[in-house]
């Protein structure tokens, strides 16, 4: 099957209400992004790449990294699920997908596609099945001048009690708060978010939903007390003019790009042009 053979699978825009939520928030929930029967679609297609039950070939976690055995108890992912499928593919690259990134950042710059994820938190009995920590993304700030974005596509539904992401609204405007995956860090900000930010309750998603965050929204979960794995697609973005800072960091390592150039690499496509 073909992607344009994929009911529904077109992005549909996102209001002014939802843009100006954005803003305040640092997230904001968008329903009904695409179509439910094409998320059933990514969702076979996840499935064969992962099995029924979310378990098929799946690995012990690596200890080549310490950022990288922290995360990979939060879930299972595919990375770039781009280049295992053509549905997602065509998903990620979306001209409609990067037009509304563009509205979400403020300004209609043209829109680079960075990571696409295919992830899957499975019951809480496994190993990739815990609760996500806390945290904001700044590994994604350290090497991109401008802020990211990640939008977030619920492929099946998504209960409270399956790990369903929760936000610190408003955090986004208290800037990088640090080592936030370091528990004492956290603790030290807690008065600071009590008095400045709302912790939402877990959001539930039915499958074509999505949730958007900048990289400075802290976020999290609790662990999948469901025997259902978690289904999901992320992916990250960010405006096209966007310089490399130079820093060492495994998005751009290896890309021999130049410290404070503009992103220019195939590893980076412009995938919706703007006026900006």
């Amino acid at each position: 099957m073909t992607v344009e053979a994929v009911e529904g699978l077109a992005v549909r825009s996102v209001t002014q209400e939802e843009v100006e939520f954005f803003f305040e928030n640092g997230w904001v929930k968008l329903p009904g992004l695409i179509n439910r029967s094409a998320a059933a679609e990514l969702l076979r297609r996840a499935k064969r790449i992962f099995g029924e039950d979310g378990r098929a070939g799946l690995e012990p976690i690596s200890d080549k990294a310490v950022l990288k055995v922290k995360t990979q108890g939060w879930f299972r992912t595919a990375v770039p699920i781009s280049e295992k499928d053509e549905a997602f593919r065509e998903l990620a690259s979306s001209e409609d997908l990067g037009r509304n990134a563009a509205r979400l950042f403020g300004r209609d710059s043209s829109i680079r596609l960075t990571l696409n994820n295919l992830t899957c938190k499975l019951p809480a009995d496994t190993e990739r099945g815990k609760g996500t920590d806390f945290h904001q993304d700044t590994t994604q700030h350290m090497a991109f001048e401008a802020n990211t974005m990640n939008i977030w596509i619920a492929l099946d539904e998504v209960t409270p009690d399956m790990g369903a992401m929760q936000f610190y609204s408003g955090s986004h405007k208290l800037g990088n708060l640090g080592d936030l995956l370091n528990p004492a860090t956290l603790e030290s900000w807690e008065p600071r978010l009590a008095h400045s930010c709302t912790k939402t309750d877990p959001i539930s998603l039915q499958p074509g939903d999505a949730t958007v965050h900048t990289n400075l929204m802290i976020h999290g979960t609790g662990p999948n007390l469901t025997n259902r794995p978690r289904w999901s697609y992320i992916g990250m973005y960010l405006p096209a003019d966007t310089r490399y800072t130079g820093a060492d960091s495994f998005y751009t390592n290896g890309l021999e790009l130049k410290p404070w150039s503009v992103i220019d690499h195939p590893s980076f496509p412009v995938i919706y042009e703007g006026n900006v």
